[in-house]
């Protein structure tokens, strides 16, 4: 019916003539923007991919299946604003968009013409002395991995609404690896996945080879990683990164450290806002340890978990971690982990609180001894334990104590004495002191 569209036209002589125009129809509903004043979106369907155009302010929409989200202002009399009419005609035609910083115009990559087009795109604006790659709506296929230059970002539409495949189940997702290292990049708004399958993966955001400085994250979601979907290897230190809120859905990290590992033995301080996972068993057949710190300091103001998560933070070495809150619920754990919280070896670790929604563990705290560097445990702070369903059980007590503390660096826990079983053998050293009797020591 049209060059451009590839409509249907019902076969000559069909008896469901109507089927094919009825799909017409329905594709007509996102192939065709609706126009309308600004005030008048609300009685229009915001269908995912729809497009909508305000007619009083210029003010561009798409459709996310229940809202209409804002891409851009087509500005008055032919210009635009920073947004740009042509920027945003482009990302709803499905273009990969590279602003150079010192391109004149923008310039657009076509996915369909190449298997790396976000690769291509970062090429263009490290050339330009750095700059952004917009992604578009819909799925964006790359070969992988992508590896960013400094100065470069990676800014989609929002994670329901962007969504990046990576084709190589064996590539890494984002790969920090360049030679001189990688600084000041940001990644905002889009989903990370892979195909579906239960093969091995890659790793969704791998930090290797060279330190990472001031990386921003902003809001990124992660599907079908059957590995860890962060990474720092040995030998590798993060410096000062900065990430706002991830969510992981559907991944299998249960034959590795974590879904975060910090594997590297130093580092300064990296901070997360909101850490959201929903990990699943169904490839290793084991429960998820979802964040392991061995060095650096790892802060972390909100840590919510379900799925097959089993042990929620595990800390070796000489790692500091810090988290504000963590939230327990798991749904699916084939078995009881030893304690949500490990913290193990003599890195200073501060718990604010554990809330515990679902699943069974034998203990919420575990104080141990680091066969790495051959330390027993000091220097915790543990908050309270907090139950909040009836489907939430502590088989054994809250505090294990499986190693004495060292009484010079001695590790506070915001209970009851009767809270805590003393495991080893090793005798009393009062290390480790019970907050909720002024300070009961063991």
């Amino acid at each position: 019916m049209t060059d451009n569209h590839q409509y249907e036209t019902p076969a000559e002589g069909s008896l469901n003539w109507d089927e094919p125009l009825n799909r017409n129809f329905e594709r007509i509903d996102t192939d065709v923007e609706v126009r309308d004043t600004d005030a008048s979106r609300g009685n229009y369907v915001a269908k995912t991919g729809a497009k909508f155009l305000a007619t009083d302010t210029g003010n561009v929409y798409i459709g996310d299946g229940g809202s209409w989200t804002q891409l851009g202002t087509i500005g008055a009399g032919g210009g635009s604003t920073v947004e740009g009419d042509g920027i945003t005609s482009l990302l709803l035609q499905g273009f990969v968009v590279a602003l150079g910083r010192n391109n004149s115009a923008p310039r657009s990559v076509d996915p369909a013409t190449t298997s790396t087009p976000i690769q291509d795109a970062l090429d263009i604006v490290a050339a330009a002395g750095g700059g952004e790659v917009r992604l578009p709506t819909g799925v964006v296929e790359e070969t992988g991995p992508i590896r960013p230059y400094e100065e470069t970002q990676i800014l989609g539409l929002g994670v329901e609404l962007s969504k990046v495949s990576i084709t190589d189940r064996s590539a890494d997702g984002i790969l920090f690896d360049r030679e001189s290292g990688t600084s000041r990049v940001k990644l905002d708004g889009f989903a990370l996945n892979v195909p579906a399958g239960n093969q091995p993966t890659g790793v969704a955001v791998h930090h290797t080879n060279r330190d990472t400085q001031d990386l921003l994250v902003g809001r990124l979601l992660f599907w079908g990683w059957n590995n860890s979907v962060y990474r720092v290897d040995e030998n590798v230190g993060p410096f000062q990164c900065r990430h706002e809120q991830l969510t992981i859905y559907e991944c299998d990290a249960g034959d590795q450290d974590g879904l975060f590992e910090f594997r590297s033995y130093y580092g300064p301080a990296n901070w997360f806002g909101t850490i959201a996972a929903y990990p699943s068993a169904t490839v290793s057949g084991q429960n998820t340890t979802v964040f392991f710190s061995r060095g650096g300091t790892q802060t972390v103001d909100f840590l919510t978990m379900g799925g097959s998560a089993g042990v929620a933070v595990e800390q070796t070495w000489d790692g500091l971690v810090h988290f504000g809150n963590v939230h327990w619920e798991p749904t699916t754990n084939p078995t009881n982990p030893p304690a949500i919280v490990r913290l193990l070896g003599h890195g200073t670790a501060v718990i604010g609180t554990v809330k515990h929604v679902t699943g069974v563990a034998d203990y919420v705290y575990e104080l141990g001894y680091d066969s790495y560097n051959g330390r027993g445990p000091d220097r915790k702070i543990l908050g309270p334990y907090i139950e909040l369903g009836a489907e939430a059980d502590i088989t054994t007590n809250y505090v294990n104590l499986a190693h004495p503390v060292d009484p010079a660096a001695p590790s506070l826990y915001q209970g009851s004495p009767d809270d805590v079983d003393v495991t080893h053998s090793e005798g009393a050293t009062g290390g480790f002191r019970a907050l909720g009797t002024a300070g009961t020591g063991f």
